[in-house]
């Protein structure tokens, strides 16, 4: 599938991951409708002629329904071109534990249970509005005419994890949601590619920087920048979980760095355009295998 004057949904398109892919895409010539909470950033240097953003909750049908009329709105009034792939880079990370700390003195009376609100939100965002995406974008893409020798008419790229084979302990509702969205990718090629022309790849990052993995920027405090002296007996906070991740060598092989926006995206790229790349996931990912905690 060619990207110039093609018409893309990128599900997350406004950070992390998702930004980085609809930058390239954008550069490659392709429309982008970006679905989010939260537009682009205003210093991601996007041609803001070939984007279009809506906002977007992928955990409400409503909503991306919206979205998706918009979409098919601006490419009928402004652009004409057609719908042609869905990037699916949504997602949340959480964790929980199955069995929680208890009291010293619990007993069957007061014991605590993990709080499945978290879980339920968990798949809720990174399983059900993937495949809600999904489902409502596939009559769309299926009404295109065929494209080159093999008349394709669009692709999908939904985004998995290294959580999905190594989850670790915490990682209950993302090993999950993630290890779910891994196993809808044959079924859905199984039966878009014969019937519709549609290829359905994954991809599973590692390490990247990413909001979820790159701690912010924490402001200076006063007294010529000097941290302020912690209170005695004060519980020391743990770094963010991808801040803990570049600590350990012997986690990520080679290179032994976390990934870059920029490398997810051309991958992204390569499934667009290569006809072959159909029906599994790739592990992006340095060969990194995940230790049971950080």
């Amino acid at each position: 599938m060619q990207l110039k004057d093609r018409t893309f949904i990128v599900s997350g398109g406004s950070s992390g991951l998702g930004l980085a892919t609809t930058s390239l895409l954008v550069q490659q010539g392709a429309y982008v409708s970006v679905l989010d909470l939260n537009p682009p950033p205003s210093d991601s240097q996007l041609n803001t002629s070939r984007v279009l953003f809506t906002k977007t909750n992928v955990a409400s049908t409503e909503s991306i329904q919206t979205a998706l009329q918009n979409t098919l709105r601006w490419i009928k009034d402004q652009t004409s071109a057609p719908m042609s792939g869905v990037i699916c880079s949504a997602g949340i990370g959480t964790a929980a534990l199955s069995l929680p700390k208890q009291d010293p003195v619990a007993t069957h009376e007061t014991v605590k249970y993990m709080d499945m609100s978290g879980f339920d939100r968990t798949l809720t965002i990174n399983l059900r509005g993937t495949v809600d995406l999904i489902r409502l974008t596939v009559p769309h893409l299926a009404l295109n005419e065929p494209w080159g020798p093999d008349g394709e008419r669009g692709v999908i790229v939904v985004v998995a994890s290294v959580a999905a084979y190594e989850g670790q302990v915490g990682q209950l509702a993302y090993s999950a949601s993630k290890g779910a969205v891994r196993s809808i990718v044959l079924p859905l090629a199984r039966e878009l590619g014969q019937k519709a022309g549609i290829r359905v790849m994954g991809i599973a990052p590692g390490v990247f920087q990413t909001g979820m993995t790159t701690p912010p920027q924490k402001k200076p405090t006063s007294g010529g920048g000097q941290q302020a002296t912690k209170k005695e007996g004060a519980k020391k906070e743990k770094d963010p979980t991808g801040a803990r991740a570049t600590m350990n060598t012997e986690m990520i092989q080679y290179p032994t760095r976390m990934g870059q926006g920029h490398e997810f995206a051309r991958l992204v790229k390569e499934i667009v355009e290569n006809p072959m790349l159909n029906g599994f996931v790739i592990r992006l990912d340095g060969a990194v295998r995940m230790p049971s905690r950080l």
